[in-house]
């Protein structure tokens, strides 16, 4: 019959445990009750079963916070009697006193009786507990009793007398606290694979960094993160590990440089002894009480902070991405909510990380695959449309193959527009988005989208009288300064300048600090002829900021206006100023030599165009170019060089440019088939031909025609089908009289480039020569027509319709050549083009 009795009890103790380990704490309770009547002499642990179970069954309702302490109090008295009775002589002898003491701690945190839950934790004597091996259930009390006792802790302030001993002590109690409770929680889930944190243990996890970075030790911080997140991975520490990845990631990217950060170790694994097994083990432990951490010898391990950030960046998102909700019920709202806000946070984080060190692919990789999830939310497409305009790049930069492939860049534009478009849809009262479009489109040469996207911009900030106000109407004036610049119809052209000066006008009044809306007001004012306004725009831009390359640009073609008077030495310093501000850009040695050579010498404007020559052929000058290193965030006229040579064209990339790089593009395909896509043109060979044809200029300018023929042979090796090589060899013709070949030269560059007006101009001068009076005026009169501010066409027009008999129309031609003649610079073909400055 005894025997039967403790066969019994024994099959209730193993159920008892097992129900434990699976938190069936209704089945505890009753089978604890059943061994209570059964078994008499097994009364202490009966009692405290019953406790453990009623107060984990309160617990799993209403977890231990703040706003549920009333309610502890009044419904944990029952469960707070049978672990109280647990702790008794007979308790000590059936092994459960302590137990009773850990979880009448937890009890009475729950009950916001802090000092008491702290007492009961000096009875169990925590904090001299043996590390050992602990069955599951112990270990979740132990790891709830150290995190309890923490928070206790905290909760408990310190009177302002103690001594700084006494606060460094506890700090140092609190935290280790903490660590030993992080620590024996990563062990309980990994060990107890379908078990839930809970509050208590998911707060213990975090905080034990928290209290580092407070103290100052924000290296401890950062090695308690990496301890968290290479302990083996379970499924209940998922979230766990997102949130963590997070604030490691947030704690490198604030915290931390290159001085102070310290790489983290690998984990050495040691093989076992006697084992003819060659299987390695990928997961080791350092303690009874230390979870298992992930080892093996292939295992990545970052050498800086920028390989470490973006290494838990990309594996959080990964962990983001796959737990987020993809059902569009109504049931599975608040699931998709929360999973929505983790994958934003990692994703914004992995954005700043990813802009900040050039890894714009990346970041684009990231926003496409959050677009399953994203559906309607406003805020990842409006970062995905800003990724997207950061990484479209201007056409004439594009360093892509040739053929098809050389409209990458533009396809990247035309992505980017798709995008913005889409996220304004969902921010209808963004206007910096529709800005950022609209900058996007003028780089690509979409003249008429830009305008549109600009209008929107600023219909909503006039609504709204909003602050971006000034920087709208900038962005209209712009647009309709382009449109101006593309249209060859009088009547269109005046129209969009009237409209382009007035919107400049209102961003100047409403934004006199603005150096970019100083800059396209005094270029509108260049462009239309009055310069006296042009000046005082130029100097108010440069008043605004002294180093802007667009404002000295100005100034060194202002003052080498004739109608400014001779300013030699203002426009040379001008020039020299640029230099010393843009030391890896071209253009300001573009304008340095083309005032050289009026001012100075010819063989200093050599000189100048020889330093240029190899700055482009400079290591250091190539990796500047296809960064973009040199060129200002909002002034790319640095870094755009559409036509270096025509005054006509000395605008942002327009429709008659880009069908001329398409045109040379082509060309190139036919001839050169397969080598011409191998060897497909970089912007470096193009800006190399741009700085041999500054060259072969300045020879024809210093009588040096053979010099000035091998120069144009150079330019032509890099970029045979260009039409500026065309038109420089045509003038190296004209220069030795040959005017037959120079008239087929400019014929061809047209050919390529229709309205290159320094080739339309050329070409009524070959004619001229030739005896062709007819066809001359015909040219020249289209090239009037196209540039009517040019007083050199209509001095070119006036002799040829003087040698036609027509002496009234000669005479009003001449007229319109004086007159216009101020507004001509006096070293027009070399000067660099005033491309668009397009802010970001």
């Amino acid at each position: 019959m005894t025997s039967r009795s403790k066969n019994a009890v024994r099959s209730y103790e193993t159920e008892i445990e097992k129900s434990r380990e699976e938190s069936n704490w209704k089945k505890v309770v009753d089978l604890a009750q059943q061994l209570k009547s059964r078994s008499p002499q097994h009364e202490s642990l009966a009692h405290f079963l019953i406790g453990e179970g009623k107060l984990e069954v309160y617990l799993d309702e209403w977890p231990p916070i703040k706003e549920n302490i009333e309610r502890a109090q009044r419904e944990l008295s029952e469960a707070r009697g049978y672990l109280t009775l647990a702790t008794d002589e007979a308790g000590k002898k059936a092994g459960v006193a302590l137990d009773a003491h850990l979880l009448l701690g937890k009890l009475n945190y729950a009950c916001g009786a802090y000092d008491e839950s702290l007492k009961q934790y000096n009875l169990a004597e925590l904090s001299t507990l043996t590390e050992k091996e602990l069955p599951v259930r112990s270990l979740r009390i132990v790891a709830e009793s150290y995190a309890i006792k923490g928070l206790c802790l905290e909760q408990n302030a310190l009177p302002g007398s103690t001594s700084r001993f006494k606060q460094a002590e506890r700090e140092s109690e609190l935290i280790r606290s903490f660590e030993l409770a992080s620590e024996l929680t990563l062990l309980y889930l990994q060990r107890a694979q379908a078990a839930r944190a809970g509050v208590v243990l998911e707060t213990a996890l975090q905080r034990a960094p928290l209290l580092h970075i407070r103290a100052g030790r924000l290296q401890s911080a950062i090695d308690r993160y990496r301890e968290m997140l290479t302990a083996v991975e379970s499924v209940s520490t998922q979230s766990l590990r997102l949130t963590l990845a997070r604030q490691l990631a947030e704690v490198l990217m604030r915290g931390v440089t290159g001085q102070v950060y310290k790489a983290p170790e690998a984990l050495v694994v040691t093989p076992q002894q006697g084992t003819l097994t060659r299987r390695r083990e990928e997961h080791v432990s350092e303690g009874p009480w230390k979870p298992k951490k992930y080892a093996a010898i292939n295992q990545f391990v970052p050498r800086n902070e920028y390989e470490e950030v973006m290494l838990v960046l990309l594996v959080g998102e990964a962990m983001a991405v796959r737990d987020a909700v993809l059902s569009q019920s109504a049931e599975f709202e608040a699931a998709r909510a929360h999973s929505l806000r983790n994958a934003v946070a990692l994703v914004d984080l992995l954005a700043l990380a990813a802009v900040r060190w050039g890894q714009l692919p990346l970041l684009l990789e990231s926003l496409e695959r959050a677009m399953k999830f994203s559906f309607g939310c406003a805020h990842v497409w409006r970062a995905r449309a800003l990724a997207a305009a950061a990484a479209a790049r201007p056409l004439a930069a594009s360093n892509s193959p040739s053929g098809s492939g050389a409209y990458r860049g533009q396809g990247a534009g035309v992505r980017a527009l798709g995008v913005c478009r889409r996220a304004a849809a969902l921010r209808r009262h963004d206007a910096p988005l529709r800005l950022v479009a609209a900058s996007n489109c003028f780089r690509a040469g979409w003249i008429e989208e830009g305008i549109e996207m600009a209008d929107e911009a600023l219909a909503i900030e006039i609504e709204r009288n909003g602050p971006m106000l000034a920087r709208c109407y900038l962005y209209s004036g712009i647009g309709h300064q382009m449109r101006a610049q593309k249209t060859n119809s009088r009547i269109e052209k005046d129209a969009a300048n009237d409209l382009s000066l007035k919107q400049l006008l209102k961003s100047v009044e409403l934004d006199d600090n603005d150096h970019l809306a100083f800059y396209h007001l005094a270029l509108q004012y260049m462009y239309i002829g009055m310069l006296n306004e042009a000046m005082e725009a130029t100097r108010a831009c440069l008043r605004a900021r002294a180093e802007c390359g667009g404002g000295l640009r100005l100034c060194a073609a202002l003052w080498a206006c004739a109608g400014a008077g001779r300013r030699a030495a203002r426009a040379l310093h001008a020039a020299r100023l640029a230099r010393h501000h843009y030391p890896h850009a071209e253009w300001p040695l573009w304008a340095l030599a083309a005032l050289q050579l009026v001012w100075e010498s010819g063989d200093a404007a050599l000189a100048t165009g020889k330093e240029l020559l190899k700055l482009l052929n400079s290591t250091e000058a190539e990796s500047d170019i296809e960064q973009n290193g040199y060129a200002e965030l909002e002034a790319l006229s640095d870094s755009q060089h559409d036509d270096t040579q025509s005054n006509r064209d000395a605008v942002s990339i327009r429709a008659e440019s880009a069908g001329a790089f398409v045109a040379e593009r082509a060309l190139s395909d036919v001839e050169g088939g397969e080598a011409a896509r191998a060897h497909a043109l970089s912007p470096l060979q193009q800006h190399r031909a741009h700085a041999w044809l500054l060259l072969a200029d300045l020879c024809l300018r210093l009588d040096r025609t053979h010099a000035a023929a091998g120069c144009v042979s150079e330019a032509a090796a890099l970029t045979p089908h260009s039409h500026l090589v065309l038109y420089t060899r045509g003038l190296v013709h004209a220069a030795s009289s040959e005017w037959e070949e120079a008239r087929q030269c400019f014929q061809n560059a047209l050919a390529i480039h229709p309205t290159h007006l320094d080739s339309m101009v050329q070409l009524g001068s070959a004619y001229y020569e030739l005896g062709w009076l007819r066809l001359a005026e015909r040219a020249l009169r289209e090239a009037g027509a196209l540039g009517p501010l040019r007083a050199d066409t209509w001095r070119r027009l006036a002799l040829v319709l003087g040698a036609l008999g027509e002496p009234a129309a000669a005479a009003d031609a001449a007229a319109a050549a004086l007159q216009l003649h101020p507004a001509a610079p006096l070293a027009a073909p070399l000067a660099a083009p005033l491309a668009l400055d397009l802010p970001l």
